[in-house]
């Protein structure tokens, strides 16, 4: 077999979860990544997924079955253990999974006493499914744009502050003086930002970058830090097909950089026209206001991070804009490129 890194296989099952789910035979929609490449206190943890209300601790090879993976998992595991003991990780069953490319009937026996899970798959699968998967995406076919009536990203803040302080939704409807509406949808913002993740019946905590987000807080009001705009700004570029929030938010980036080749600063108007067209949305948002609403909701997050500059009703392309685009054209060429080999 010809040599491919772990990391190839550890970026497409993270970036697509589809493609995990089918390896294990799971339902994508209840599989939630909550850390990647994880510190701890004996090395770094590959994967850890939250899947309906017991966590999953996947170890990642690229060759066959060996040994050592058994002792080597078991002391992530007892680390993790010992997060949960100190508040640090949620209290869930913790189910050991290795994945691997082949192993022998022995193997399975051996993992059979440490409760260890082999799960045999195909790297070769693995990137056939994900070059699948992205020409599909890349023609914005499977992706739905939805806004979820919350203004602006900023206002995120304090929602998620009361969540790391373990509060339920009710007492942050209660602390944050909203309804329980406005929480609920402030969450699922947060939800297709991964920075939060859902454990059972109306219950959410924050993922790793949830806590990065906090953490780098500056402000005390509704604006976000200079962190928390380089944070997220990352991970959009990084994941334009996350969800419908991160697609969204690279379609209206899109948008004001293809506007521009003809009419620049470019205005509002044929932002508003041209976006939702884009998205797919002519027959969902039909009234003017509502496409005055989505429109105006995704540039306020391309503005928030960024991506775009807005004065006097005209949008402006930055640097930040700029990078995002050609590197999603860098990656649209590289995969026509080789489609044709």
């Amino acid at each position: 077999m010809k040599f491919i890194s772990e990391k190839i296989i550890e970026d497409i099952l993270t970036s697509d979860k589809s493609i995990l789910a089918e390896v294990l035979g799971f339902s994508q929609s209840d599989l939630s990544l909550i850390a990647r490449q994880k510190i701890l206190s004996q090395g770094k943890l590959d994967l850890l997924y939250l899947y309906n209300d017991e966590l999953l601790l996947i170890e990642l090879k690229v060759v066959s079955f060996y040994r050592h993976i058994v002792d080597q998992i078991n002391g992530y595991y007892d680390d993790l253990i010992d997060l949960q003991n100190q508040n640090k990780l949620i209290k869930a069953n913790i189910k050991k999974i290795i994945l691997v490319i082949n192993a022998k009937e022995s193997d399975y026996y051996e993992c059979e006493k440490h409760k260890i899970s082999i799960v045999i798959y195909s790297p070769e699968n693995i990137l056939k499914k994900f070059y699948e998967n992205f020409k599909e995406m890349s023609h914005f076919l499977t992706i739905k744009s939805g806004d979820y009536g919350m203004v602006r990203l900023g206002l995120l803040n304090s929602t998620l502050k009361y969540l790391s302080e373990g509060l339920n939704l009710e007492k942050i409807s209660a602390f944050d003086n909203r309804s329980i509406k406005t929480i609920n949808n402030r969450i699922s913002v947060a939800l297709l930002l991964n920075l939060v993740a859902k454990f059972k019946h109306n219950y959410y905590f924050l993922t790793d970058l949830g806590n990065q987000f906090v953490e780098i807080r500056e402000n005390i009001d509704d604006r976000l830090s200079q962190g928390q705009i380089e944070l997220l700004s990352n991970f959009v570029k990084e994941n334009p097909f996350y969800s419908s929030i991160t697609y969204t938010i690279f379609s209206l980036i899109e948008t004001v950089f293809v506007l521009s080749k003809t009419n620049y600063p470019v205005p509002k108007e044929s932002v508003k026209d041209y976006f939702v067209k884009s998205v797919g949305k002519m027959t969902t948002w039909k009234t003017d206001k509502s496409r005055e609403t989505a429109t105006y909701i995704f540039s306020n997050y391309a503005t928030e991070l960024e991506f775009v500059a807005k004065i006097n009703n005209h949008f402006y392309i930055t640097p930040k804009g700029i990078q995002a685009i050609l590197l999603l054209q860098l990656n649209r060429s590289i995969k026509l490129i080789e489609s044709r080999k």
